[in-house]
């Protein structure tokens, strides 16, 4: 099942969490009904109406509001994606020019497993927690954090951390994080009624009565009877939130488990961190006060519950490591401290290591062909793991410290934007550069272009990517004026090529959406309805991609795969633009996700059919991708075969 899939299936399962949750509501409405009819029964002057339609509609009117409008106020108040999750937690972000060595290793292994899933790398948080746990949060890849505990990165190894992080991964690749997210908001409504019966509760001494009045006295009593009452109602909501929880979490567990072991090659990583939790005495515990309403969330489990929300740590390593001998190793006093060749050739945290290998395995051959990299979405195995890494150790240590930190990632992308041929041109961007970015801006944006004239397409790519964690600490104000700065840079020559449309479409994708609001990632419209659009970005494709070539032999290849029509011809060069290609992506992020993914694999086969990808088609795929919101492994631009 690859990326498309999960996501398809991810939908789905949220009208199964919507389905439980109107079961849960039913059961609580007839237990407040039930409740107040026995309690009015014992009154003469309200017997009339116990039992009766017009109370159950009343009823059933209050339990919906409550319960929704509690959850509808919690859903909002996680607007804010992953962020809002990871702080609730007390976790802090990591800054990505960490000196830690052991916080460097970490951000380390993110990076590359997001350059090679071909996701933003999403900011990482870490909690002061002893125990051994982490979790991804968010609403979507784009906003997506990853939060890992202190014991996590002390008492783990490269490979076992590398395994828990593929775990998470695999959790923002499949679409889970949108439905635990969701799940928060539903089981925060349902339990609102136990809350609201504990401040009936509290309050009902008060409201006892003294000899000067009898009656609040037996508003007091009746209040602290109702009170009970709707506290017991609440813990049965209690009950069905761990089912809601265990029902939805724990196959998924055993599913990102085995996707780690897909995406490392390594079982021993993520067994290995799953035995040192059995063998500490705090295990995965997490103290945190919020900690029960994420438990659902975490690698594993975080707070003891009737229903548990994780397979048991055995059953998940005998998944694992069928040959297990049933112990666990003592790892209260272990501590693992990243050796110097955990870091060498890995991102450039000890300078570059002198000489990129030139070869390429045949396994990287082939992860990096656009149909397999379409196919291999959302499924990233370790040969794009070590294709990655060698993308970043051909980067100089330079750039990547740059991209590192804000103000230098800033100017590693406005460098991107200089033209390279017009020196009129060139000019008029830097003095733009002198007018609206900060002093130093234009120093520093001519330093990082000198390093980027040797990068191939693909590192440049990365490079945006990598620069996102960092691009997040600007504020709305500092990010609305960085995009204004990049907008009057496409514009200084008064045309928008490829490269630019690309790079644009790739910056929106993997940091508009974390400073803007929180929008539909998929859509449910059919190739069918939006087939003119998918004709233009198959002709662009065949019209700027094919260095020459008859451009009619490749656009038949590619729209052989979404049409059986005979009579659909290839747009004239006039329709091909960008500022049309831009309109069509545009509307093209309304297809389901199975229909996105029959786009991009009909997109390489119009690359593919000439034996190789040129870098206008590595930038157009590139951007189709960002703009219909789909994870894309790194494309090399050259010969297929």
């Amino acid at each position: 099942m690859d990326f498309f899939e999960h996501q398809d299936k991810a939908r789905r399962n949220t009208g199964l969490l919507i389905l439980y949750f109107g079961l849960a509501v039913l059961c609580i409405f007839g237990a407040l009904f039930c409740l107040a009819s026995y309690f009015l029964s014992r009154d003469p002057y309200t017997t009339k109406i116990v039992w009766d339609l017009g109370l159950a509609v009343q009823i059933a009117l209050g339990t919906g509001l409550l319960v929704g409008l509690g959850s509808l106020y919690k859903i909002a108040t996680l607007n804010g994606g992953g962020k809002v999750v990871a702080e609730s937690l007390g976790g802090n972000p990591i800054y990505p020019g960490t000196d830690d060595p052991k916080e460097k290793r970490l951000l380390n292994i993110v990076e590359e497993m997001a350059i090679a899933s071909g996701t933003p790398v999403p900011s990482v948080y870490l909690m002061e927690e002893k125990s051994i746990n982490a979790f991804a949060a968010g609403h979507s890849p784009e906003n997506a954090v990853i939060g890992v505990t202190r014991g996590c990165i002390d008492k783990l190894n490269r490979d076992q951390l590398q395994g828990v992080m593929a775990h998470e991964f695999s959790h923002i690749l499949n679409g889970d994080m949108r439905m635990n997210i969701r799940l928060i908001g539903v089981l925060h409504g349902i339990l609102l009624i136990a809350g609201l019966g504990y401040f009936l509760m509290r309050i009902a001494p008060y409201l006892g009565g003294g000899r000067r009045n009898r009656d609040s006295g037996g508003l007091g009593i009746a209040l602290l009877v109702t009170g009970i009452g709707m506290l017991a109602i609440g813990y049965v909501g209690a009950f069905f939130g761990g089912l809601i929880k265990a029902a939805v979490s724990r196959q998924r567990e055993f599913l990102a488990d085995a996707s780690a072991v897909q995406f490392t090659r390594n079982p021993q990583g993520i067994s290995g961190a799953l035995k040192k939790i059995g063998g500490l005495s705090e295990g995965s515990r997490i103290e945190a006060p919020k900690a029960n309403e994420c438990s659902h969330m975490f690698f594993g489990t975080s707070v003891a519950s009737l229903f548990a929300t994780h397979p048991k740590i055995e059953k998940r390593i005998r998944r694992i490591d069928p040959n297990w001998k049933g112990s666990f190793p003592g790892s209260n006093n272990q501590a693992e401290h990243p050796g110097t060749t955990e870091f060498v050739g890995a991102a450039g945290f000890l300078g570059d290591t002198g000489k990129a290998t030139k070869s390429k395995s045949k396994a990287e051959t082939e992860t990096t062909r656009p149909q397999n990299a379409i196919r291999s979405a959302g499924n990233p195995t370790q040969a794009h793991v070590k294709h990655a890494r060698k993308v970043i150790t051909k980067t100089s240590s330079a750039l990547l410290d740059q991209v590192r930190e804000p103000f230098g990632a800033r100017c590693v992308i406005f460098a991107l934007l200089l033209d390279g041929v017009d020196k009129v041109v060139r000019d008029k961007q830097f003095a733009l550069l002198l007018r609206q970015t900060e002093r130093g801006s234009a120093e520093e944006t001519e330093k990082a272009s000198s390093r980027l004239s040797d990068l191939s397409c693909e590192q440049k790519f990365a490079l945006v990517e990598m620069a996102a964690p960092a691009l997040t600490l600007l504020s709305p104000g500092q990010y609305a004026a960085f995009r204004n700065t990049v907008e009057h840079l496409v514009a200084a020559d008064n045309r928008l090529d490829l490269f630019e449309w690309s790079l644009r479409k790739v910056i929106d994708h993997d940091l508009g959406r974390r400073f803007s609001k929180r929008h539909s990632q998929h859509g449910s419209t059919s190739i069918r309805r939006l087939l003119p659009d998918c004709i233009l970005v198959l002709g662009t494709l065949a019209r700027h991609g094919q260095n020459g070539m008859a451009p009619e032999p490749s656009f038949n290849a590619g729209i052989s795969a979404i049409s059986r029509s005979k009579t659909l011809s290839l747009p004239s060069v006039e329709k091909c633009g960008v500022a049309q290609l831009n309109e069509a992506v545009t509307r093209l992020e309304r297809l389901t996700p199975l229909e996105k993914r029959s786009l991009l694999e009909a997109c390489s086969r119009t690359i593919d059919f000439d034996g190789k990808a040129t870098e206008v088609e590595v930038q157009i795929l590139r951007g189709v991708a960002a703009g219909i919101s789909c994870p894309l492994p790194l494309v090399v631009a050259g010969s297929i075969d």
